[in-house]
């Protein structure tokens, strides 16, 4: 027995001296009473007082509970997984009686296939692991957290010891702390193995200037002789194919290359040999930034509308490259191949979530320079509102809230049918559909109306028409979208708009039906109901949830109702198409008619410019002011028409009108139109690198190991760098890399690089008084999980996992059940079962202190108890017998009585109870009309009186 906190064991002292004292007032009881309450009490005291200090039992350890760990991770071969399972299968057999099992199964993340206690015998395997990563360390916690008490505990890990991520030997000697031994199964090579070859890394040069000749250097390992041809491929084109031959170990093949343009760019080596175990791992990838001038991308949304543009810029020195959505970027390396981008007239609905994101980093994080040009599709009327581009932008597309507009009603009926339940990224589509309704009303003005429902079986309103001004009471109305059955109902849903948006007294009223492309009964009379509705000043737009049969019929209806047809392709574009028909059909998102731009003459990018002759303009996309962004350019109504403000390490412009000649006819032949954008441009532009700054990265299992080396220009080392260092990794999404100084001018950090792809790294240095920080860029890739490139087994890391916690090497199955060498000790808490106790002992304290009653009593109550319990029994087993025989015994107390109309017989006897006599009775004897002489009943009655009145005296005397 031992204690877990003795010091509570001191409380027993006053805890028992109070128990004595507390005695001294126990009075009116028997002098056996009395101790034996005082005796209850100590115990009680005591009993809680162990269970303070902790008590537990200690008992040495019988059996082995063995916990069996199979590694299910890619680098594992097919032939080693059966083997080590057939291992499992063979130890079970020798399990002992006392002994136990469990099993769990390693990859990415560790997972429980049997609790231990449950494995008798291996059978199959439900459990399933990610295989691209192995985390041993993972596998030891999870495992020491499942063993059972009162048994030796002991881990046998079945695995080739290729740890991805995670520390294993940490995790050991934590496991040697807890009294666990890990045993270790190396996997044994397969007969007649082939060869295999990994592709460990590719270097290339951070920087390099046009046309200087550079070496790539390809590091590949075998287990073997082997001979093929190493492919290099730069942005996929071939540029070099070499035959190698490769000796066992490392073998470091060099390429040269010389590149004439400059950019970003991206080479990938490929080995391609015979008799290779594993071509997964045979891609390697780097990067190379040549240096040149800067480089434009402009993408514009229709077919020419860019041309102006590309002539002005290219007229001034400035390398631009004019595209459609087709060259629009689909990776987070291929933007780094210029300094700036520019969408013209380029509508929402052609960049997907992932691109808009990534496009946002790359400003943000690598300084990237940002334009759009407005138009019809840019802005709010090509559905930027609430996008990552959105908050790039240095103009604000929350417009209605600070303007005044026509009354609006928009009414938004949803296809709640079946297929709407359906999921998309996770999400239902209904749920998609109900954030884009959301949407729209965030940007509606409080005088603005709004309704939302649902097109089931049933038409109901989940958000009645009201005024937009509870944004977020409505936005969760929207939430109740739910789905129903059966599909759209088209006819009846414009019904019911027709019928709830009539009474409304509103300047616009428009109606956008959210349909599936597949799936709307009950077209017919829809075409002509709209029509009717147009006559009533309404409009309907249409937004096809994918394609399908009724496209065609949508379109029409979408025509008849004089508003827009919208193809969804995915549910996730909804929100942009609501946003962008609310802007376009509420009139609220363009303002048209000529005007003269309002300038400031002393900001940069007019300089040179002769601003009087500047033409007017004949329409733009209305948008709001950003509190710290500079508008040089503004409309009649003080609209912003040109903004630019730094966004992270990139700058971002935005002009309001277009450059085409729908809204700048006057400025396409304005002599200073070229001079006027070549400037504007060129404030966008990434900064050119910075030489004092130079980075290199190389993968470390699943983490990116950073390296920076700063100088200063006359090569003398730069200590205390405030770089900030950032990396985008291929979903878009950046981190930030925490930076330690390891040496003179030397720095280094890691970051999370488990995901296949390219990642760009950018550190941004202030320099002098610039408010615009230079960076500089390094490229870094993962062609394939981690696990592909591991070879052989890692016996030094098992033979170290081992050692640590005293296990073994195991060479045959029956060793896992082995004795343990420290069984060690299973202690056990038993402060539950003396809280237990205490609390029992303290209601029978109480009993014996409050009920007077002796010895014979209880052992009366147990015979009572127990005859009732026993006639119960006989009762339900004899109840017809009992019957007959009370009916006899009633027949013959019957025929005892005597036939007379005298007194009773001498034998009768009259039963009373002790109650004291009644008012009426005392009168009565006072009276004379009581008995002269008392009965027999009445002595024992008039003695029970007497010994009442002197117990009533007994306790006066005692209050007083």
């Amino acid at each position: 027995m031992i204690f877990s906190n003795p010091l509570y064991l001191l409380l027993a002292i006053p805890a028992l001296a109070w128990a004595f004292w507390s005695a001294r007032f126990m009075h009116g009881m028997p002098r056996g009473r009395r101790k034996s309450a005082l005796a209850i009490r100590t115990i009680v005291i005591l009993l809680v007082v162990l269970a303070l200090a902790g008590l537990q039992s200690v008992r040495p350890n019988s059996g082995v509970s063995t916990v069996f760990v199979l590694d299910r991770s890619a680098s594992m071969q097919t032939a080693q997984t059966v083997a080590t399972e057939q291992f499992v299968s063979k130890a079970l057999e020798g399990r002992g009686t006392n002994d136990s099992a469990g099993l769990i199964v390693l990859g990415k993340y560790p997972v429980i296939d049997t609790e231990t206690g449950h494995l008798r015998s291996l059978g199959q395997i439900y459990a399933s692991a990610e295989p691209s990563s192995t985390d041993i360390a993972a596998a030891i916690r999870l495992a020491s957290a499942t063993f059972p008490e009162g048994s030796a505990k002991r881990i046998v890990l079945l695995s080739d010891g290729n740890e991805t991520t995670g520390d294993a030997a940490e995790a050991a000697q934590a496991a040697a702390a807890a009294g666990i031994e890990i045993d270790v199964v190396p996997p044994a090579r397969a007969p007649g193995a082939r060869n295999e070859v990994v592709v460990q890394t590719v270097d290339a040069p951070g920087e390099i200037t046009k046309g200087q000749p550079f070496e790539l250097h390809v590091v590949a390992q075998a287990t073997g002789h082997a001979s093929g041809t190493l492919h290099i491929d730069r942005d996929g084109a071939p540029v070099a194919a070499v035959p190698v031959s490769l000796s066992p170990g490392s073998n470091v093949l060099t390429v040269g290359q010389t590149v004439g343009a400059p950019g970003f760019y991206r080479y990938r080596a490929t080995l391609d040999v015979d008799n290779d175990t594993d071509t997964r791992n045979n891609t390697g990838i780097a990067f190379a930034n040549v240096r040149g001038r800067p480089r434009i991308l402009l993408v514009e949304g229709k077919k020419g509308s860019g041309a102006a543009l590309e002539g002005a810029i290219k007229l001034h020195d400035l390398d631009i490259t004019r595209t459609g959505i087709e060259g629009l970027p689909t990776c987070p390396e291929q933007l780094q191949n210029y300094d700036s981008l520019i969408l013209s007239d380029y509508p929402a609905q052609g960049l997907t979530n992932a691109q808009m994101t990534m496009i946002a980093a790359a400003v943000r994080d690598s300084g990237m320079g940002f334009g759009m040009v407005g138009g019809e599709n840019s802005f709010l009327p090509g559905g930027y509102y609430e996008t990552p581009i959105a908050d790039v932008l240095p103009v604000d597309m929350n417009i209605r809230q600070r303007k005044v507009f026509p009354s609006t009603c928009i009414e938004i009926i949803v296809d709640a049918s079946g297929s709407m339940g359906m999921m998309e990224d996770g999400v239902e589509k209904i749920k998609i559909a109900a954030t884009a309704a959301a949407s729209m009303v965030r940007m509606m003005s409080p005088n603005d109306l709004v309704g939302v429902a649902g097109s089931t079986d049933d038409i109901a309103f989940v958000a009645p028409i009201q005024k937009a001004i509870d944004k977020d009471g409505i936005a969760a109305q929207c939430g109740r979208l739910a789905v129903g059955g059966g599909g759209i109902y088209i006819e009846p849903s414009l019904e019911f708009a027709d019928r709830t948006m009539t009474p409304v007294n509103a300047k616009v009223k428009h109606l956008i039906l959210l349909a599936d492309g597949d799936d709307c009964d009950t077209q017919e009379g829809a075409l002509a109901l709209a029509h009717k509705m147009v006559g009533k000043g309404m409009t309907v737009s249409v937004i096809a949830i994918g394609s399908g049969k009724d496209i065609n019929f949508l379109k029409s209806l979408a025509a008849v109702g004089k508003g827009y047809f919208y193809l969804a392709d995915h549910a996730n574009q909804l929100q942009r198409l609501v946003t962008q028909d609310t802007s376009v059909m509420s009139r609220s998102a363009i303002e048209e008619g000529a005007f003269l731009p309002k300038v400031d003459p002393t900001d940069q990018v007019l300089h040179g410019i002769d601003l009087p002759s500047m033409p007017a303009l004949y329409g733009y996309d209305l948008t709001s002011d950003r509190p710290l962004a500079r508008t040089p350019m503004r409309t009649a109504k003080d609209d912003p028409l040109l903004a630019y403000w730094q966004y992270g390490l990139g700058t971002s412009i935005a002009f309001t009108s277009d450059a085409q000649p729908k809204w700048a006819r006057p400025w396409l032949s304005w002599r200073d139109f070229d001079a006027l954008w070549s400037q504007a441009i060129r404030m966008t532009l990434r900064q050119s690198s910075s030489d004092r700054i130079q980075m290199s990265v190389r993968r470390v299992g699943s983490k990116g190991q950073l390296d920076v080396a700063a100088f200063d220009p006359s090569g003398n080392p730069i200590n205390g760098l405030t770089a900030k260092v950032s990396v985008t990794g291929p979903n878009g999404r950046a981190q930030t890399v925490a930076i330690e100084q390891t040496g003179p001018g030397r720095y280094g950090g890691t970051f999370d690089a488990d995901q296949t792809g390219g990642y760009v790294l950018t550190a941004a240095q202030s320099i002098g008084t610039s408010s615009k920080p230079q960076v500089t860029r390094a490229g870094f890739a993962v062609a394939y999980p981690p696990e592909y490139q591991s070879i052989g087994t890692n016996t030094a890391l098992l033979s170290d996992i081992a050692a640590t916690t005293h296990g073994l090497a195991l060479s045959r199955p029956i060793q896992a059940f082995r004795p343990a060498v420290h069984p060690g000790e299973s202690v056990q808490d038993l402060w539950p079962l003396l809280v237990l106790a205490a609390t029992l002992l303290f209601l029978f304290d109480i009993a014996v202190r409050r009920l007077a009653f002796s010895f014979a009593d209880i052992t009366g109550w147990i015979r009572s108890g127990a005859g009732a319990m026993i006639g119960k029994r006989g009762a339900r087993q004899n109840a017809p017998q009992a019957a007959t025989i009370a009916k006899l015994k009633t027949v013959r107390d019957k025929s005892r009585v005597p036939i007379s109309t005298g007194a009773p017989p001498a034998t009768a006897q009259r039963f009373e109870t002790s109650t004291p006599p009644t008012s009426d009775e005392t009168a009565a004897a006072s009276s004379g009309d009581a008995p002269d002489q008392a009965t027999p009943a009445d002595k024992p009655r008039s003695a029970a009186m007497q010994t009442q009145q002197r117990l009533l005296e007994i306790k006066r005397k005692q209050r007083k």
